[in-house]
């Protein structure tokens, strides 16, 4: 089968490789679109790494390393049921429309036990689709509606993100909003803050067709922040109190610290841009302490999966798709690379 490889550090090719089969506990999917994710660049130039800080409690956030051999690069994809394992228990069906995680925790360490799953102490990844086949253990396998189209049905990974973070902001109905960054998240987190209830929002992004997007898709102002006064725009949209709920995507670590700045009284500020290793965003305690601000982070999806695949049919993600065939993988990580476009797939 065809397959996206990373033949070595900074380096892509599409190879053949053998197809994989699966495990008696694994179902065997036929790849119909793969995701080019933000983090996939930073994989393919050996920069996604655990973090930790020295002084800090506990060791750096596990990952299980690569697999030895091929290392097949993606996570976000949709996809077709070809095989079933003869242990799998669930409902599936040969030809059953799929999404997947890449994450399949072990249910039974400290952290899966309490309520922390997406610490697990004992993970595996089962990255690695964009490809003509994959391989996944049932319990991160999703049925999609019948009539989901698989493309709409690849956003799953994403949109469980973008859910996580609602949950994270502990946003209510009425509650003003910015958001800085109109990549995928951005918009996806957008369209989410809405059906949520935001009464106003603001969304900062400094390429144009993004901000023509994000207007489409409802926000009340977007903002270039290169060329625009952010202060004095929240400051008019919000009657100078600023917003109930702040949320960064652009992992950049100046704005994570300036949203705390645009922050309401008792307001929350949610990070969930991948940031640089031994970056900092110094907090203002003073101002934290007269505001009373709550700051969240965002780390995976957990438990966001079910609930995701509700809301892949009633979000608007059609306008935010670019198709490459997988065998122009790599002009396709060019286009990602240039930030035009919103989210680039891969069709094998």
């Amino acid at each position: 089968m065809k397959a996206v490889v990373l033949k070595e550090i900074g380096v892509i090719e599409v190879q053949d490789v053998p197809e994989p089969e699966p495990e008696p506990d694994q179902i065997k999917v036929k790849i119909a679109y793969a995701g080019i994710c933000g983090s996939d660049p930073k994989i393919i130039a050996g920069l996604n790494k655990p973090a930790h800080r020295e002084g800090a409690i506990g060791g750096p956030l596990k990952t299980t390393p690569p697999r030895p051999g091929i290392r097949i690069i993606g996570h976000e994809a949709s996809g077709t049921i070809v095989k079933i394992g003869k242990e799998v228990k669930g409902n599936f069906k040969i030809g059953q429309k799929v999404a997947m995680d890449f994450r399949s925790t072990c249910g039974s360490c400290y952290y899966c036990s309490n309520k922390m799953a997406h610490f697990c102490e004992r993970v595996n990844n089962f990255s690695g689709v964009m490809a003509d086949y994959a391989v996944f253990p049932e319990g991160i396998v999703f049925p999609l509606p019948d009539d989901l189209p698989l493309d709409v049905g690849a956003f799953l990974e994403p949109v469980s993100v973008a859910v996580h973070v609602i949950d994270r902001a502990q946003m209510k109905i009425g509650d003003s909003v910015i958001i800085t960054g109109g990549g995928p998240v951005g918009l996806l987190i957008l369209q989410l803050a809405i059906k949520a209830g935001a009464s106003k929002v603001l969304l900062t992004e400094p390429v144009a067709e993004k901000r023509k997007l994000a207007k489409q898709l409802g926000a009340d102002v977007v903002v270039d922040p290169l060329k625009e006064d952010l202060l004095a725009i929240s400051n008019k949209l919000t009657n100078n109190r600023g917003f109930n709920v702040c949320i960064e995507v652009t992992g950049i670590p100046a704005i994570a610290r300036q949203l705390i700045l645009l922050a309401e009284g008792c307001g929350t500020v949610v990070w969930v841009g991948t940031y640089p290793s031994g970056s900092d965003a110094p907090v203002p305690l003073d101002y934290m302490y007269s505001k009373e601000l709550s700051i969240h982070s965002v780390r995976l999806a957990p438990y966001s999966f079910s609930r995701a695949v509700q809301m892949l049919p009633k979000l608007e993600l059609k306008p935010l798709i670019s198709v490459y065939p997988l065998q122009e993988a790599i002009r396709a990580f060019e286009a990602h690379k240039t930030g035009k476009e919103v989210k680039v797939m891969l069709q094998p």
